[in-house]
């Protein structure tokens, strides 16, 4: 493994010639196929297109490029510039290595020195480091207010599907607001779909789920249809949520929080079946910067101490009282459920929108996401 890191890194870090595009038809080469797979991102299925640009709001601005600027970006790349770029990649910078799996401490060290010196860059000081992600706060609406409402036109003209999905976002960050999401999923998981898949039969796709961004945790619903307009299924995701208190938590027994909670337990409990598994926890535990590998012990013992009012007060806290959401809708250009193309937008300034955004306000929605951060820091 030794010798075998050591090869790598220096292919990396000095070889560069090996690696790089001979020619200027090697290097088109390379760039076709990565615009043919940026360019695949238009044919995806609406659901997928709302999914995406609800999480790129949560993105700061320098960690997420959108697909368009990725586009734009690749098209204008040279092989001269991608030759000048990787002279630098390596003359500075900070490393983490992670050695994991059959080895003791310093067969570990060993290793991690060989790299060090093949590298052999100049290590930058503890106040030029990267900055580490952290989620972008949505706004904060009450329940009398409209929460943000993104629009995008559906970049296939040939699929004719709408979709909606609700993101709540909770920005706290204890173990135990963690797995109170994923219990509040748990709890309407299926009479979402019963209800708007079965009853309604808005769509044939309807799910919901608990998503990661940073220490952040987001409650997502989506629904995509061929027979309702994305406004009629944001109204039907959101008169679904205000019936969750009443319809789902209050007739909750305390056998049905124990079955909610051994099941969250059983899967942390699990042991990994391959290394590469506990690996990449623990490396996101590393690039994220929080560096608590015990997390799945610890989420056990703060879903143990679970209790019914535990879960009445999140919910109130998540959706009822100040919560923080976001819409993103996609609509067709064609089909029995196209409306109005969408405005592109580019007329919001920041703060809490009193209209719908378009994907040009995407760009100031996230810098007031940047700007809360740093009040929270202040």
């Amino acid at each position: 493994m030794q010798d075998f890191a050591s090869y790598v890194t220096s292919k990396l870090a000095r070889d560069l010639d090996d690696v790089l595009p001979a020619s200027e038809d090697e290097f088109e080469r390379y760039r076709d196929n990565l615009l043919r797979a940026l360019s695949a991102f238009n044919v995806k299925q609406p659901y997928a297109h709302a999914i995406y640009y609800a999480g790129l709001t949560q993105q700061p601005r320098n960690f997420q490029y959108s697909n368009d600027e990725l586009v734009q970006a690749m098209k204008t790349t040279t092989l001269t510039q991608l030759k000048d770029y990787v002279k630098n990649l390596w003359a500075k910078g900070k490393g983490e290595c992670l050695i994991q799996g059959n080895y003791n401490k310093q067969e570990a060290l060993e290793i991690v020195e060989t790299i060090d010196k093949t590298l052999a860059f100049n290590t930058i000081s503890a106040d030029k480091y990267p900055k580490r992600l952290r989620a972008l706060p949505l706004p904060v609406t009450t329940s009398a207010q409209k929460p943000p409402r993104l629009i995008i036109s559906e970049p296939n003209p040939s699929n004719n599907n709408a979709a909606s999905q609700v993101t709540l976002q909770c920005l706290e960050t204890s173990e135990k607001s963690h797995v109170l999401v994923e219990i509040i999923s748990a709890i309407i998981e299926e009479p979402l779909f019963n209800e708007l898949r079965t009853n309604q039969q808005l769509g044939y796709i309807v799910s919901s789920g608990v998503k990661a961004i940073d220490q952040s945790r987001t409650l997502s619903l989506i629904v995509q249809s061929n027979i309702a307009t994305a406004e009629d299924l944001t109204s039907s995701i959101l008169k679904f949520l205000d019936d969750v208190s009443e319809k789902l938590i209050t007739p909750l027994s305390s056998v049905d929080i124990e079955l909610y909670v051994k099941g969250l337990t059983d899967s942390r409990l699990e042991p990994d079946k391959r290394l590469a598994i506990e690996v990449t926890r623990n490396w996101s535990e590393i690039a994220s910067g929080r560096f608590q590998y015990d997390r799945l012990q610890a989420e056990v013992g703060a879903l143990l101490s679970i209790t019914k009012q535990d879960i009445v007060d999140f919910w109130q806290n998540l959706y009822v009282k100040e919560r923080r959401i976001l819409i993103s809708e996609v609509v067709p250009k064609t089909g029995p459920v196209s409306t109005k193309e969408p405005s592109l937008g580019g007329e919001y300034n920041g703060g809490i929108p009193v209209a719908a955004l378009g994907i040009k306000d995407l760009q100031k929605f996230r810098e007031y996401g940047e700007n809360e951060i740093s009040k929270m820091k202040s």
